[in-house]
């Protein structure tokens, strides 16, 4: 018997007993007839509901009977004195039915409503589970969707009934009345309802329709995180109508921490991590077709997204074409390659002159059997069978591998080869610091301190800093005061110093954040060190005296009001006295700050539709390099005019692919008489006498190659150079990105030095020793190895063929325990316990 019809029953018996309960006190003999004859007719609604619904029914519609009989003979009875008996009579044939109705077993109708096969094992889990239980029907009805089709501008239909697995039996939507059958619980994994502008369901099963017709509606969602949940998905309809959501983890609910739907949260894990442990614990067959290009080899998934598509385009295709190249001359490992199903019609109608390109890609890994092309809609089996990741890192995808413990390689589509040893060796530059006959230097690549002997061009490796991320740009900015260096944390949960005396490195600050603290440049002033943010609304102030803190927000917040592309919240900084003047990329206002009171003023500059990267404070004026056009402006601070400097002849800018963003100039260095740019998005340096106003290029020769594609660096991608800064009264050092070649500049006589800023075989082996590359950037991400200088393609493979990954899974699961609960495999299961006690009114 279905378990809500029993309810109803059981509520029914109860009001029938209230009634007999009240007839002794009623005096009034029409009444008692009439409470009587709605009793008789709530047994007989009773006996045909039990005659419709179960095969249990004969006793108690016999009961019922006899109480209609009994019923019937106390409505006639003129004597009082027998009423309270013939009560009682009643009562005992009503407990003996309740008793008889609940030895009948519940039966719970429980209703998945995917939309897409290919998202079935978000819900088939659960699924499996209910399949086992004997008090449950369940019911697998795909509903239809539409995608809208912007070139008839029309949404199109359509129904994936037909596309399930076999042993999944399907009932179309037209068979199963969700009004006539009123289901106990019904799961669903699309969130959207009207709310996507691309793929909707049809809106006879939008969540507010749905919630009429279910008792209990359960949202899973149909993707896998790293343990997050993203901000962008805490607003979504089904929130206002779902009676409870399934996420990952204890961390995940807590991202909606404040949400009114805080308390329906189940962090019971993910059904689509059961599919996969599942099929890996079966261990999954190859199949037949597929074994001749497969067996005997180790098998990595290449997973490929239209985002990453659109983003790199035909640099995107030969980065897979290299990694074809490289698997085929290897021999020992082979591909299941699963393109987006939606690639190549995006491809068609978003990026039609790359079509040819993409299907000789398609030929040439076919005809090249470098692996299988997997166009089926079930991802579970490519991830059970295969040995390892390599793609893109924002794929859902890779956290199935690493809840299974398998090493997850990131690629990095600018990287076409092998860098050689010497290539890995040559140190990327983001801030310098000279102190005494040394210059200390920072990067963005990986968390290293390193040093360099002012008359020596060779770099030396100190120390990183422990308990922070190791292959990412952990601290890329630093500062000096007295004999201690303040590193910024970027990819870093928490600042550091390091001292030149003990020669120790020590975190500072609370306990490490879940996130990266991204901060951008750091100012020192006496005993203070001012932390600029990239993303975060406050600047931080650390008194390296009394180690105490304080964080100034009312100045970034009104500062970052215009930020709607949503940049770095500050972007270059210059000091004149006591002050910090900022800049950002989004705005023409210019931040001064007091560094000794905490005042601040907003100053805009020239006009609205200005904005400005580098910046040099002076006692009058301002100078800062345009973002739009790249002139320079110095702004007067007294009268507030704006005198603009053209750039030179041969000076070329372009913006880059990322948000389509200018960015002429990186930074702007004071050389006493000239100020001299770094260049951003564009082809040299730029040297303007402060006096004459003249612009001329500088060390143009030294920029030839900035327009030039080379390996791990593309110009519309990157910057032409990171680092530039003011070695001594005249000599500047920059480095370049092409190919990480550095130069010392005299600005006076336009004379250059160029070297390679270069580890030892010594220092870079300290650095690199006993390391394999596996790491979480910080809590919410996932557990890989990143492709780049130091880690290639080819090296991962021979590991993976080596079998000297054989660690990485126990580490990976141990980091990885914000990832997800019942990493055993058992979400579906738990999720059906709980919704069979909250029909049971156990929880």
């Amino acid at each position: 018997m279905r378990t809500f019809i029993k309810k109803q029953l059981m509520d029914l018996l109860d009001s029938m007993e209230q009634l007999q309960r009240a007839l002794p006190m009623i005096t009034d003999k029409e009444q008692i007839i009439q409470l009587l004859s709605d009793s008789q007719d709530a047994a007989i609604a009773v006996g045909e509901a039990l005659e419709k619904d179960s095969s249990d029914h004969e006793r108690i519609v016999s009961l019922l009977e006899e109480y209609c009989e009994e019923a019937f003979y106390l409505s006639e009875l003129q004597e009082e004195t027998n009423c309270q008996d013939k009560v009682s009579i009643l009562d005992e044939l009503i407990n003996r039915v309740k008793a008889l109705l609940a030895e009948i077993p519940s039966t719970n109708h429980i209703v998945f409503m995917p939309y897409k096969a290919s998202m079935w094992d978000s819900l088939e889990s659960i699924w499996r589970a209910c399949r086992e239980d004997e008090q449950c029907e369940c019911y697998v009805m795909p509903i239809p969707y539409y995608e809208f089709n912007s070139k008839m501008n029309r949404w199109t239909y359509h129904y994936e009934g037909d596309q399930f697995p076999e042993e999944i039996p399907v009932i179309h939507y037209h068979d199963y009345s969700l009004e006539q059958n009123q289901p106990d619980v019904a799961y669903i994994h699309n969130p959207y309802d009207d709310c996507n502008l691309i793929t909707r369901v049809d809106q006879k099963f939008y969540s507010e329709e749905l919630k009429k017709h279910i008792r209990k509606l359960v949202y899973v969602p149909y993707y896998v995180t790293s343990g997050f949940f993203d901000k962008e998905h805490l607003g979504l309809p089904v929130y206002q109508h779902m009676d409870y959501m399934i996420v990952q983890s204890e961390y995940a609910k807590g991202f909606c921490s404040g949400m009114y739907y805080y308390d329906k949260i189940l962090p019971f894990g993910s059904p689509k991590l059961d599919q996969v442990i599942r099929l890996y614990k079966e261990g999954s067959v190859l199949p037949e077709h597929w074994k001749p290009l497969l067996n005997g080899k180790k098998i990595l998934m290449l997973n490929t997204s239209i985002g990453c598509f659109l983003q790199d385009g035909s640099i995107y295709l030969q980065k897979i074409k290299s990694l074809c190249k490289t698997i085929n001359i290897q021999n020992k490992v082979a591909l299941i390659w699963r393109p987006h199903p939606l690639l190549e019609a995006t491809i068609k109608s978003m990026r039609p002159h790359l079509l040819a390109e993409y299907n000789g890609l398609k030929e040439y890994f076919t005809e090249n059997m470098i692996g299988i092309l997997d166009e089926t809609p079930d991802i579970s089996r490519a991830v059970a069978i295969s040995d390892g990741y390599i793609g893109e890192e924002s794929s859902s995808v890779v956290n199935l591998f690493g809840a299974l413990g398998k090493p997850i390689f990131i690629l990095d589509n600018h990287i076409i080869n092998a860098f050689t040893e010497e290539e890995k060796r040559i140190f990327h530059i983001t801030d310098m610091v000279k102190h005494g006959d040394q210059i200390w230097f920072t990067t963005n690549r990986y968390n290293a301190l390193v040093y360099m002997d002012d008359n020596v061009r060779q770099m030396h490796y100190v120390d990183r800093v422990k308990e922070q991320p190791k292959w990412y740009g952990t601290y890329p900015f630093l500062a000096e005061a007295g004999n201690s260096f303040f590193l910024s944390p970027g990819v870093a949960g928490r600042p550091a110093i390091y001292d030149t005396d003990s020669q120790k490195m020590e975190l500072i600050g609370e306990a490490n954040m879940d996130e990266s603290a991204l901060c951008g440049q750091i100012v020192t002033y006496g005993n203070q060190v001012f932390y600029l943010p990239m993303i975060d609304d406050y600047i931080a102030e650390y008194n390296s005296e009394t180690r105490e803190w304080k964080y100034h927000s009312e100045c970034i917040q009104e500062l970052n009001k215009e930020n709607a592309a949503g940049r770095e919240v500050t972007f270059r900084c210059s000091v004149c006295g006591k002050d910090i003047w900022i800049s950002a990329t989004y705005t023409n206002c210019i931040l001064r700050f007091d560094m000794e009171d905490g005042t601040y003023a907003i100053c805009p500059v020239g006009n609205k539709e200005n904005s400005y990267s580098g910046i040099i404070a002076e006692e009058r004026y301002l100078w800062l390099a345009e973002v739009n056009n790249g002139n320079i402006i110095r702004w007067d601070r007294r009268s507030g005019k704006v005198k603009t400097y053209h750039m030179p002849e041969g000076f070329r800018s372009w913006p880059g692919t990322i948000q389509g963003r200018s960015l002429p100039h990186l930074s702007l260095i004071d050389m006493g008489k000239w100020v001299v740019s770094v260049p951003g998005y564009s082809n040299c340096m730029i040297k303007l006498n402060k006096t004459t106003g003249e612009t001329t290029l500088l060390i143009e020769d030294f920029w030839k190659k900035a327009e030039e594609k080379a390996n791990g660096y593309n110009p519309k991608f990157f910057l032409s150079s990171d680092f530039g800064a003011k070695k001594d009264q005249d000599v500047i050092i920059v480095q370049r990105n092409c190919d990480d070649a550095a130069a010392m500049i005299h600005v006076e006589n336009e004379t250059y030095e160029m070297f390679y800023p270069t580890l030892t075989e010594n220092d870079y082996s300290k650095l690199t020793e006993g390391e394999d590359g596996f790491e979480k950037m910080e809590k919410k991400s996932g557990f890989f190895r990143r492709e780049s200088r130091i880690f290639s393609f080819e090296g991962f493979l021979e590991d993976l063929v080596h079998e000297r990954l054989n660690d990485v899974r126990v580490r990976q699961l141990e980091e990885l325990s914000t990832l997800a609960a019942n990493l055993d495999g058992t979400c579906g299961e738990k999720v059906h316990e709980y919704m069979m006690a909250v029909l049971d009114n156990k929880e």
